[in-house]
């Protein structure tokens, strides 16, 4: 049914009102959007200036701090020959302030660790060498910051440390949001006059909705009379609609259904990605198809990675492992697979473990990856390993010894008291042999564990060194060995550990008493400058070769010159003297020269560490 005549002019009349408003509000929408873009464009530009500025300086600052740090523990790292964790050091700043360069050279351009492990031509690092490092010096480009460092290592030589960041790396993370924020005001300022226009074209409908509510109003007329014409639009057919109250309830239940659905679904979605997130290792979910649907960060981490790159991603392209391909596809495919652990050897010589865990949810099957770095665990178990058979092997000659000359001591004890007489001695000999290997054993356990501590008195060390020299006299005669002391006067009082520092100057004599052939010499000097007491044993020895000065500091080490294969001894005298004197604030420096000796020179501060 039509309204009436007065009610129809009316409506005439306000949709000629409505059209010319519209024009309006059209003009002065589109002058309000330009001149927001405008102002928005000139504070992002603004704010992109400064944002370089600012990533230029703190790139500058943070690239200079990282390389001063790396340089002092470069410098302390290559003074104890630690290359090995030199390098990982090395790669590991690398990677995680994102150098593109980081790479340490000696003067003749020998590269001794780089962020690439392939770009390392040298090795080993020698005893000593020539050249001098160039001085600091930093270069600034547009694009990147270079910074060398001088490292001076004493007694050795020099190198150099370089490092080199690309400052574009962090503009262009920078320009991320301001562009973010232009392409939201462009899109914002297409939106507006979409939506502008498609609102032109639907307020004829709009406007007779109105009037006729208004007409009603005026006129008293009933409500449920007022059907629109449906050729003004849909708003009119749906205005027509909306007259049954029961249509517009469902229309509202199935919004309200489809909303619900929709939030559960991306809440769950959510609450996954944060589940995998919180996990401190590595998560990787493979359904059926053994493609990943979901992985954390520390997974893309490991299988070195992009996250996104990850997500639909058949296994075998993620993981090059045909052994843990193989695993992940068996449970993957069959849900009632048993869980399975393999470790995997990575590129950089980390040690992974790969456990596979089977997951059924519905009707869907599902594996779990969990991703684990257990290079330090390996590393720890080998070194046990190794020390154990190596101590195994130090007890052992001593007690098959002591127990072949006490059957013997017992077959002669009652016809030859002389053979029984050898028999006790070399027994003797051996216990006293075994107790030092066990006292060494010991001291190198503590060490580990870190209890080896210091009890520190009044040592005197001319009391000290007499005692040393008694000690070992008998020994020196039956080799024919000339053992001589050449001290100064007065000899200064230690704030020290008694007995280790007396431990340290036994193992290095009895060394030396060792490696000497009968008719040698050997000199134990003593002298004090610039705060610092140092020790000298000198001998006309063996003498070690280049490659292995300073591998006889490492324990259980022997040399593998000829001429020492059949001196005994733990392998763990020097490795417990360098550490007594390192814990003193000291060292044991070592010069030898192959057939004519070497001498160790234990180093020692005369006053206490930290007075």
């Amino acid at each position: 049914m039509q309204t009436n005549r007065p009610v129809l002019n009316k409506l005439f009349a306000a949709r000629r009102d409505i059209l010319r408003g519209d024009s309006l509000f059209a003009v002065i929408i589109f002058a309000v959007v330009a001149l927001f873009l405008f102002n928005l464009a000139a504070s992002v530009w603004r704010n992109i200036v400064f944002q370089q500025d600012l990533e230029e300086k703190a790139s500058v600052r943070e690239t200079k701090a990282v390389g001063g740090v790396l340089a002092k523990a470069a410098e302390s790292l290559m003074d104890a020959n630690e290359l090995s964790t030199l390098r990982r050091t090395v790669a590991e700043t690398a990677l995680e302030h994102g150098l593109r360069t980081c790479r340490i050279l000696l003067p003749n351009g020998a590269i001794l660790a780089d962020a690439n492990p392939a770009s390392i031509t040298l090795i080993n690092l020698p005893a000593t060498w020539d050249g001098e490092a160039p001085a600091y010096a930093e270069e600034f480009t547009r694009r990147s910051a270079r910074f060398s460092y001088p490292l001076t290592i004493p007694g050795r030589g020099s190198a150099t440390l370089r490092i080199a960041a690309g400052i574009d790396d962090r503009l262009d993370a920078s320009l991320v949001p301001q562009t973010s924020q232009m392409a939201v005001a462009c899109l914002a300022l297409a939106s507006m006059l979409l939506v502008q226009r498609h609102a032109r074209f639907r307020l004829k409908a709009i406007g007779a909705i109105h009037e006729v509510l208004l007409a009603v109003r005026d006129d008293g007329a009933d409500i449920s009379t007022l059907e629109l014409d449906p050729k003004l639009g849909l708003e009119a057919v749906a205005w027509n609609k909306l007259l049954g109250e029961r249509q517009t309830t469902q229309i509202r239940t199935a919004i309200q259904q489809v909303k619900d659905t929709v939030h559960d679904t991306s809440e769950s979605a959510e609450g996954l990605e944060a589940a995998f997130d919180a996990v401190p290792y590595g998560l990787a979910l493979v359904n059926g198809k053994t493609e990943i649907e979901h992985v954390n960060g520390a997974a893309a981490v490991f299988l070195q990675a992009e996250r996104s790159s990850l997500i639909h991603t058949q296994i075998s392209t993620a993981i090059k492992d045909p052994q843990v391909v193989a695993a992940v596809r068996a449970v993957a495919e069959n849900p009632g697979s048993k869980r399975v652990a393999l470790v995997v050897e990575a590129q950089n010589l980390a040690s992974l473990r790969f456990t596979i865990a089977p997951i059924r949810h519905a009707e869907a099957h599902f594996a779990l990856i969990t991703i684990e770095d257990v290079t330090q665990q390996h590393v720890a178990a080998a070194a046990m390993n190794s020390f154990l058979a190596k101590a195994a092997h130090e007890l052992r000659t001593p007690l098959t010894n002591i127990r072949l000359f006490v059957e013997e001591a017992l077959e002669h004890c009652e016809r030859d008291p002389v053979a029984t007489s050898r028999c006790l001695n070399v027994i003797n000999d051996e216990t006293q042999r075994l107790d030092r290997s066990v006292a060494a054993i010991l001291s190198v356990s503590q060490i580990e564990a870190g209890s080896f501590e210091l009890k520190r008195d009044d040592v005197h060390v001319d009391e000290l060194l007499a005692k040393l020299k008694v000690d070992h006299e008998a020994q020196a005669r039956e080799k024919r060995i000339a053992y001589e002391f050449d001290l100064p006067p007065k000899l200064p009082i230690l704030q020290a550990d008694r007995d280790k520092i007396a431990l340290a100057l036994h193992n290095l004599v009895g060394n030396a008493l060792k490696y000497t052939l009968d008719g040698g010499r050997i000199v134990v000097s003593a002298q004090v400058e610039k705060g610092r007491l140092s020790v000298a044993v000198s001998d006309t020895g063996i003498g070690i070769s280049p490659e292995e000065i300073e591998k006889v500091f490492e324990k259980f080490y022997r040399s593998k010159n000829p001429l020492a294969t059949n001196v005994k001894g733990s392998g763990l005298g020097l490795p417990i003297a360098r550490e007594v004197a390192r814990l003193h604030g000291g060292d044991i420096l070592v010069e030898s020269e192959l057939g004519k000796g070497s001498t160790f020179t234990l180093i020692l501060p005369v006053v206490e560490e930290g007075a």
